[in-house]
């Protein structure tokens, strides 16, 4: 055994597997081993897999069967043995499966790393023989399509190769051929196995690596070398550490500060769009929005980080710093964020934008930077990239976070903002006037598009709420099936709680014909008012429109 085989620890786990293959091939003590007969035909040179599993039982003096079977996958997956009729999954079952013993030849301490051509003969060997028996399965069929083209120079020589072996093959009895034919796809089936599966012969990465006799196994330890050492862990003794006493509190109060701004644990405001099916969270939360939300405010006053990775927020900063003559600092941020994610083809163009507008001397806009970050930045400059002005943003972020900032949280602007946020998110939603239909057909479902109160009462149409199952389920039906007329609001009964779903779309009726045509049948004992209805009318109503679907008859 060489150095590399020494070094790795594969072959010696081969060494005790082939030990107890060795030993279970043996005549007297071993596996039984014959012609097994099924429904249609005879396995010659076949075991089952409970003679299998039994033996190893007795052989590692184990009661329990579950180390005996996982002990015999590892030896299926690893080549030693394999299944004689489903070769898709290399596993051992407790049962009457049949297995066969694999050849010595195609052990993997063998070390025969078989390469693309070899693998191509096989399959092209398959493709010639009986489709029938030896078709190719899917994948088999895709890796011979593009081993065709990627051996194309030689592909002659390939089917030359292939119909050699079919020919010494025939010359062969039909045992010792059909036992070879077992024993090379099982081969095959371990070293390229179909897609998805585990390859327990892949080395990694360690496995491309050989190590070479002779050449040092270490550099040679000088003057120079020693110096970087030394430098090296004087860095790591510099470096600033923090005790756990002191790193726990402070991440308890990070984590205390953003719990209220985290929808999953304080929940969504002002309800959650995907039970309710209200979009009101996402008209709040666009991108830019005129009023923002009081959280989304609150949270501009954690950090200045926060502030600027809000698009509004942003906006009202600027807003702010232009009256305060100081708006080049968060224009020059703006640009260069925006060079950060431009295309490659116009990152030397907008660097020379960015340095005539903010850096060079005479700038229309220069911004306030010392002397270090100009020359750190010109020293950028010779070689353009999307990442030459970072000494001069952090700069500037400074900046803006010791003065700027803490000038805008104490300004008039933003606590206006704060305010008109709070009323807005204090205001209650008040709903149109609603009244019952008799059936919903025609009716608008929720999400449907309407017209606005203002535009239905200039047409001098009312406006009423259609409601579905589940809101009928959450309102108080007293409340949905009252009278509807001004003069009559008062004899309403007081509504116990409010409807969940709240953002209902309204749809149009005209108030002449307002009044149900025929009689309800209202639940809570509340009855609609018939009195305007003649005797014949009374006795020709159509039975079908008399109760809602979602209601129970009686």
């Amino acid at each position: 055994m060489d150095l590399e085989q020494d070094l790795s620890p594969k072959p010696l786990v081969y060494a005790k597997m082939e030990n107890l293959i060795t030993e279970m091939q043996n005549v007297e003590n071993g596996v039984p081993v014959g012609s097994q007969k099924t429904f249609l035909s005879i396995v010659p040179s076949a075991f089952t897999g409970y003679d299998f599993i039994e033996w190893l039982m007795e052989r590692l003096e184990t009661q329990d069967c579950t180390e005996s079977l996982h002990l015999a996958n590892l030896l299926c997956q690893y080549g030693y043995v394999f299944p004689v009729q489903d070769l898709k999954t290399l596993i051992v079952r407790d049962d009457g499966t049949l297995y066969r013993f694999q050849s010595p030849y195609f052990w993997p301490s063998q070390n025969r790393n078989p390469d693309s051509t070899d693998y191509a003969v096989y399959l092209a060997k398959r493709n010639m023989r009986n489709k029938q028996k030896h078709s190719l399965e899917e994948y088999e069929s895709t890796a011979l399509s593009k081993l065709k083209q990627m051996l194309s120079h030689k592909w002659e020589f390939v089917l030359l190769q292939a119909q050699e072996q079919i020919r010494i093959a025939k010359q062969r009895k039909k045992t010792d051929r059909i036992i070879l034919d077992s024993q090379e796809r099982a081969f095959w089936r371990v070293h390229r196995p179909p897609p998805g599966q585990i390859n327990c012969l892949e080395n990694g990465i360690r496995g491309a690596y050989t190590l070479k006799i002779g050449c040092p196994l270490q550099k040679k330890n000088t003057v120079e070398r020693y110096r970087k050492q030394i430098a090296f862990l004087n860095m790591l003794l510099s470096r600033s550490k923090i005790k756990l006493s002191k790193a726990i509190p402070s991440s308890i109060k990070w984590c205390t500060q953003y719990m209220d701004h985290d929808p999953l644990i304080s929940g969504a405001q002002p309800s959650n769009p995907w039970i309710t099916d209200d979009e009101t969270m996402w008209r709040l939360n666009n991108v830019l929005v005129d009023i923002p939300t009081e959280r989304r405010v609150l949270r501009w006053s954690i950090s200045l980080c926060d502030l600027l990775q809000d698009t509004t927020g942003r906006h009202h900063f600027e807003l702010f710093l232009k009256k305060e003559f100081s708006q080049e600092n968060i224009r020059f941020w703006n640009a260069y964020e925006e060079l950060k994610y431009a295309q490659q083809s116009m990152v030397a163009e907008k660097v020379k934008e960015i340095y005539e507008e903010f850096l060079a001397p005479g700038a229309p806009c220069e911004i306030n930077v010392d002397r270090q970050t100009v020359q750190m930045t010109n020293q950028s400059l010779k070689k353009p990239n999307r990442f030459a002005f970072e000494a001069a943003q952090k700069h500037i972020f400074i900046l803006m976070k010791k003065d700027s900032y803490p000038r805008f949280l104490r300004s008039e602007a933003y606590k206006n903002l704060l305010a008109m946020s709070s009323m807005c998110s204090g205001k209650k939603k008040l709903f149109g006037r609603f009244r019952p239909k008799i059936t919903p057909v025609g009716t608008k479902r929720r999400g449907s598009s309407g017209s606005t109160e203002s535009e239905s009462e200039q047409n001098g149409e009312m406006l009423i709420h259609s409601f579905s199952t589940g809101n009928l389920a959450d309102g108080n039906h007293q409340a949905m099936y009252g009278q509807h007329r001004k003069e009559d609001r008062g004899n309403l009964p007081d509504i116990s709680r409010k409807p969940r779903v709240q953002s209902l779309q309204p749809i149009k009726l005209n108030k002449e014909s307002h009044k149900p045509k025929y009689p309800l049948n209202v639940p809570d004992g509340s009855v609609a008012n018939d009195d305007h209805l003649k005797p014949s009318e009374k006795e020709t109503m159509p039975k079908q429109n008399l109760i809602a679907p979602w209601e129970d008859e009686d």
